[in-house]
């Protein structure tokens, strides 16, 4: 439409100026050498102006052909894109189905041509490692480095869990390190390293590295709490091992003292004192769980630690029984067998009786055989020796234990117990 209009305007133009310029008074005279031309001006005004005109549609045609040059040009690079968008569509798609080979293949195509280079890498990469190929996997994250620079973290992130993975901790540990010392607040990588640090079972370095889990919210408070109580009762499992009993005690004194109250590092530690018979730490340690947070497994530990005045535990337990609702076996089980070793028969059998009756165990029929024993009760002590045998050996008379949540009651319905045959 323009140059239908600039064409109008020029005709226009040409009419009015025409007869203006043909009356033009006056000659042109050009000299080239020894030759001179001579002309009238209004046909040297005319020529000047064919000459610009074809100048002009010259440089219009020429401007064209660049033009329909790029628009080519962008034609063919679109074309190529959407075949690589394509692509990475359907090795997206493989990579979900768990097409591996075929998802690889797609991603690294595909990102000859492809704006999201750094994405085609990353999940060549994961579909590598799913074919355990650590060399392939490798050199994608190193091309997906230099297609994108800036993406360090999400690319050694990536590195990382492919090598936890793939069981390479120390290259995990390695990747892991740069990226704290790039982001030291980043919440995945502090995660990550968390998990690592269990898997190499460094509960040092996972101690350590509670505050920096806390303070950036990476884990909930009770996942918090577990972590802690693993990583303390296994840095203190590590020194017994060793069979080092002042390691265990010195590495308890360099606990923090919220980490010295927990009922859980408590636990872990008095069941290794008792096994090294450091009975009188690990009776004051325990005396304060069992009465403010007593349940089956902090009484079935305290019924293990015989100190020098067994009678004085069985009176702090009788005593705490006597102020609690709590009529577990366990309770009767320990009052049983801290009243064995303070060489209390009667009070023995009577304990363990109601044990007997109410849920027996293994361990019940023992103590009881061990105490008719000790009254010279030679026949009722065997009868209960076989008892606990048969308990023991066979399905069909021994009770099926049911599992409770911790520090729950243990009770259970009196028509899913088995019945014994009592002594006269």
């Amino acid at each position: 439409m323009k140059w239908k209009i600039s064409l109008l305007i020029a005709i226009v133009i040409g009419a009015l100026a025409g007869s203006w310029i043909k009356n033009l008074p006056g000659f042109v005279l050009i000299a080239v050498g020894k030759t001179t031309y001579e002309m009238r001006l209004w046909i040297a005004v005319c020529l000047i102006i064919f000459i610009l005109s074809v100048l002009l549609l010259v440089g219009a045609f020429v401007r064209s052909l660049f033009s329909g040059a790029g628009k080519m040009k962008d034609w063919h690079g679109t074309r190529h894109w959407r075949i690589s968008r394509k692509k990475t569509i359907q090795g997206m798609l493989a990579y979900t189905e768990g097409r591996w080979k075929v998802s690889e293949d797609l991603m690294v195509n595909a990102a000859k041509s492809s704006d999201t280079k750094l994405i085609n890498y990353l999940i060549a990469a994961q579909a590598a490692q799913q074919q355990n190929a650590a060399v392939r996997r490798d050199s994608y994250l190193r091309l997906a480095h230099q297609a994108e620079p800036s993406a360090t973290i999400a690319i050694g992130l990536t590195q990382a869990q492919l090598q936890l993975k793939q069981g390479q901790f120390e290259q995990a540990l390695a990747s892991l390190n740069e990226l704290k010392n790039q982001s030291p607040n980043h919440p995945y990588v502090l995660k990550l390293l968390c998990h690592l640090f269990e898997k190499l079972q460094d509960w040092q370095q996972l101690l350590s590295l509670l505050p920096s889990l806390k303070k950036h919210q990476v884990f909930d408070a009770e996942e918090l709490k577990n972590i802690e109580s693993a990583s303390i009762a296994g840095l203190l499992q590590r020194h017994a091992t060793k069979d080092d009993i002042e390691a265990i005690q010195d590495c308890w004194l360099k606990l923090t003292a919220a980490q010295r109250k927990s009922k859980a590092n408590i636990m872990h530690y008095c069941t290794l004192l008792v096994e090294f018979e450091c009975m009188q730490e690990a009776d004051q340690l325990l005396k304060p769980i069992v009465k403010k947070q007593a349940d089956a497994e902090v009484l079935a530990l305290y019924g293990n630690i015989i100190t020098d005045n067994p009678t004085k535990q069985l009176s702090f337990l009788e005593n705490w029984q006597q102020t609690t609702q709590i009529e577990s076996r366990e309770v009767f089980l320990t009052l049983g067998k801290m009243a064995y070793h303070a060489e209390l028969w009667g009070k023995a059998r009577q304990f363990l009786q109601q044990v007997i009756e109410h849920k027996p165990s293994a361990q019940a029929y023992l103590m009881m055989a061990k105490t008719l024993r000790n009254l010279n009760e030679t026949e009722s002590a065997i009868h209960y020796y076989q008892q606990g045998l048969e308990f023991i050996a066979s399905p069909k008379k021994r009770q099926e234990l049911i599992a409770f949540p911790q520090g729950s009651d243990d009770l259970i319905q009196a028509n899913l117990l088995p019945k014994f045959q009592k002594l006269e």
